[in-house]
């Protein structure tokens, strides 16, 4: 299909009521879940600081993971690198990228990102990193091995990025260098920070563009969606203060700025600040992992959704 196919689909389609996905049929199996978390916060990996010998053992964990599920990389190579330099030194950070082909081949992508680097050591103290971001990472796993067995309408494009912790570098790099794809991208969603501590209950979301994606009576049904699971699934971010007196600005604290800055709609999926956050206590057994299943099935159930409603 052309891509002014597409854009006819999209504008006729935006006057039509929302198509009803049986979304409940959909799982995320929680054993496996677990097992990404568990192994990419571990102490074995050091806190995955960028370019440090934990960072790539990560890399090469998802490599694997994608390879045992016959997901093929993006442009041939699962790893995407980039450099970041600066008065003292030059670093090496490495993007793994992979792509699932949409079922109905269309010219469009949804951009699925979340990142796998940390904060590392400090000290003698290990950052583990285990909701920020071994979550989404694992999360973003989950999905790609549910996605790959039962495709979306749009072609897939994981995007797990090394140097977030370090001014958001990967994003920008995989932005800057696929100018092409980037002009056919529909959306981007980003998991960042998604299993919270044991006293999270509440998964949140901050979105931009996406009411020009889903009008009227899709917007409805999506919200409708959002308040049948069984965690509550809130709009919008506690507004937080770091060191400093420093507030977050939540639209750019991750790398779904980076694609809004591209003027790509994104939703983002987190839990926000909280006792752990940047902490070594942030570790496996300090997250919560019930909250964290419910929270990724969620997530895949709201992605179908918009899937097959964009």
């Amino acid at each position: 299909m052309s891509i002014l196919s597409v854009y006819v689909y999209l504008f006729i389609s935006s006057y039509a009521q929302a198509i009803q996905v049986d979304t409940g049929t959909h799982v995320i199996n929680k054993e496996p879940l677990l097992k990404h978390l568990s192994y990419l916060s571990s102490n074995e990996l050091g806190g995955r600081k960028i370019a440090s010998e934990g960072n790539k053992m990560a890399q090469k964990y998802i490599i694997s993971q994608l390879e045992n599920s016959s997901i093929l990389p993006l442009n041939k190579e699962y790893q995407h690198n980039f450099i970041i330099k600066n008065f003292f030194n030059v670093i090496k950070g490495s993007n793994i990228v992979a792509m699932i082909p949409g079922s109905d081949n269309l010219d469009s992508f949804i951009v699925l990102t979340a990142h796998f680097d940390h904060i590392g050591k400090r000290g003698n103290k290990i950052y583990n990193g285990a909701d920020d971001n071994a979550s989404g990472t694992s999360a973003l796993l989950a999905l790609a091995q549910q996605l790959i067995k039962t495709p979306l309408k749009h072609n897939v494009i994981l995007l797990f990025t090394d140097g977030e912790e370090s001014n958001l570098r990967g994003a920008k790099a995989f932005v800057k260098d696929h100018q092409t794809i980037m002009k056919h991208v529909e959306l981007n969603i980003n998991l960042d920070m998604i299993a919270g501590s044991k006293r999270t209950t509440k998964l949140r979301y901050l979105s931009r563009g996406i009411n020009d994606l889903l009008t009227g009576a899709k917007m409805e049904s999506l919200k409708t969606l959002q308040k049948s699971f069984d965690i509550p699934v809130k709009k919008g971010f506690r507004v937080k203060r770091l060191g400093s007196n420093r507030k977050i600005n939540w639209l750019m604290a991750s790398d779904h700025g980076v694609f809004h800055r591209a003027g790509i709609p994104f939703i983002y999926f987190g839990v926000g600040t909280h006792i752990n956050y940047h902490q070594y206590s942030d570790t496996f057994s300090n997250v919560n992992h019930d909250f964290f299943h419910l929270a990724t099935s969620a997530i895949y159930q709201q992605l179908i959704f918009i899937d097959h409603n964009i």
